[in-house]
């Protein structure tokens, strides 16, 4: 049975490289798995809305396309902001074999890093609506999968952290 990895965590936590290597990992091990990544689904389906209600409808929209192909016999991974309880909520409910891995890094690492620029051009007053910052989110309370970053950790580290919460998850439902 396919399972729905739903990577979420805010933006410059490293959701879209874990993803990466979670994918890579299940690929070479043989298993059939699509990622999808939160700016990629922007671009293909031209979303440019930034709000409340508009990103739980995008991320309802992309739960709903998570759930169409895992119920074809293929695993997902997607990588999305997506810190909504609605959003949360309706996964747990509709995807079978859903699995939510939460990536909790600081702020202050956050504005570190950076890549898009997003913290920068907050604090310049160039833009709004960012998550956790002036946009309000939902932090999962229970994910199947927490990772919290710290100074000690690496990429790699994370991901070997995150292996083996999946592998204990595993053996869990068996």
């Amino acid at each position: 049975m396919s399972t729905c990895y739903w990577i979420t965590g805010l933006s410059a936590t490293g959701k879209t490289t874990l993803s990466k290597l979670l994918v890579n990992h299940f690929r070479l091990s043989g298993r059939e798995v699509i990622l999808l990544d939160g700016d990629e689904l922007r671009q293909v389906f031209n979303h440019n809305a930034y709000t409340k209600e508009e990103r739980i409808t995008i991320g309802l929209k992309y739960s709903r396309l998570c759930q169409l192909i895992s119920s074809q016999g293929v695993d997902v991974v997607i990588a999305v902001i997506g810190l909504f309880k609605e959003i949360h909520d309706w996964n747990r409910e509709n995807i079978p074999n859903y699995v939510e891995i939460f990536i909790d890094t600081p702020m202050h690492e956050l504005k570190k890093r950076d890549p898009k620029g997003l913290y920068k051009r907050y604090a310049a007053g160039k833009i709004h609506n960012v998550a956790g910052l002036d946009l309000e989110v939902d932090f999962p309370k229970n994910s199947h999968v927490y990772l919290k970053w710290s100074n000690k950790k690496t990429i790699d580290s994370m991901f070997l952290e995150l292996l083996d919460n999946l592998n204990q998850s595993v053996n869990q439902n068996d």
